[in-house]
């Protein structure tokens, strides 16, 4: 069986990072070979997910896309379907849909998953509303998580065509050794300080805001903290001036976009997801992995990943002393930590393996396969 894995990306992010955690899971099955493909904007030419996939020895292609509507990408995508025999198509996000339901038209059997629709900005409700419209037509449609498919039958998708399908991620490479020394002189953090740290792209979803409002209540209480956001995007310039007005700018590190999460994971202490909007976060799973005492709100699929007090925290979305309160309750209580961090590691392993989403994954595309061919819309 061939898959091709279709995706528009904006870099190395969640939604990439599952694409070559499913490829890889899928690539250990002997009947299955998956193809990481990326549509590569001329205005914004990310291919760091086909560069990520050649490491692991997964097949890549590169589509070209010159624009909103290039009708040339379409026929990249129908002649590549047909030249390399490719059984299902598996498409990502908004614009890898659109152009992946055309080029596969009346050829194979096509699938879609929602990884989270984004909907701080107008034109992100209406690319929304747009694809809400445009897979209705794919022949299934996964949803990463019970809120995203309740957000798609708002939108009346139907619920017959969604499967909700778990993420999953490779336990082997977060839970080992990893040096960090030079990590640590790079970014300048001394001896005996506690490094709190989030990664995500930098959008009003995930909620920054409000980890940086409580790191200024924590260090007017104590000193020893540094706190490190990983990641990039349009907020970057608001979010770096308001660690200048919060007079904090010292102990706040912006990363920019890395490659290294294993690593920057290994020195945190205290991992933080604050986001206001979620599906099911891979970088949550990877922190669970890592073995790091977790505080995390409660959005998407959060409390089905994790129980709170038991392999984890949980705390409301926006909440500032929540969030001030549970860091400075787990730096006092180090035992505590390190029992959140245990359960959560015992049950990413069990539960949340690419292990396991490729399994179920593998049974979706049986199933697509073997329907009759009347049956492709």
């Amino acid at each position: 069986m061939r898959i091709l894995h279709l995706i528009s990306s904006n870099g190395l992010l969640g939604a990439e990072r599952v694409v070559v955690e499913l490829s890889k899971g899928l690539s250990l099955f002997d009947n299955c070979y998956p193809i990481v493909g990326v549509l590569r904007n001329s205005r914004n030419p990310h291919t760091e997910v086909v560069e990520e996939a050649k490491s692991d020895n997964l097949g890549t292609v590169i589509f070209r896309c010159r624009g909103k509507l290039d009708p040339k990408t379409i026929i990249q995508i129908k002649k590549f379907l047909r030249e390399d025999k490719i059984d299902v198509l598996h498409c990502h996000g908004y614009k890898s849909n659109f152009y992946g339901l055309l080029g596969s038209r009346n050829l194979i059997p096509a699938v879609t998953t929602n990884h989270n629709w984004l909907t701080s900005h107008w034109k992100l409700k209406l690319y929304c509303l747009f694809d809400s419209l445009w897979i209705r037509r794919f022949e299934r449609i996964v949803a990463v998580s019970e809120e995203i498919k309740r957000d798609m039958m708002k939108y009346r998708v139907p619920e017959e065509k969604i499967e909700v399908i778990d993420n999953g991620i490779d336990i082997k490479r977060f839970n080992r050794q990893i040096p960090i020394e030079n990590l640590i002189r790079g970014f300048s953090i001394g001896e005996n300080v506690t490094v709190v740290g989030t990664i995500g792209s930098l959008i009003p979803e995930k909620g920054h805001i409000f980890l940086l409002k409580a790191a200024k209540e924590l260090l007017n209480v104590r000193k020893d903290f540094k706190f490190l956001f990983v990641g990039d995007g349009p907020l970057r310039k608001t979010l770096e001036n308001e660690a200048r007005n919060l007079g904090i700018e010292r102990d706040v590190i912006f990363t920019g976009q890395r490659s290294d999460i294993p690593e920057l994971l290994s020195m945190m202490d205290i991992f933080v997801l604050p986001s206001v909007k979620e599906g099911l976060p891979m970088v949550v799973l990877e922190a669970m992995a890592s073995k790091k005492p977790i505080i995390a709100t409660r959005v998407g699929a959060m409390e089905k990943i994790i129980t709170d007090n038991e392999s984890g925290i949980l705390i409301k979305a926006c909440d500032i002393k929540g969030l001030k309160d549970s860091i400075l309750g787990l730096t006092t209580d180090r035992t505590k930590g390190v029992q959140l961090s245990q359960m959560a590691f015992d049950r990413v392993k069990n539960e949340f393996s690419s292990k396991v989403m490729a399994e179920r994954y593998m049974a979706l595309y049986e199933e697509l396969i073997t329907r009759p061919k009347g049956n492709i819309q």
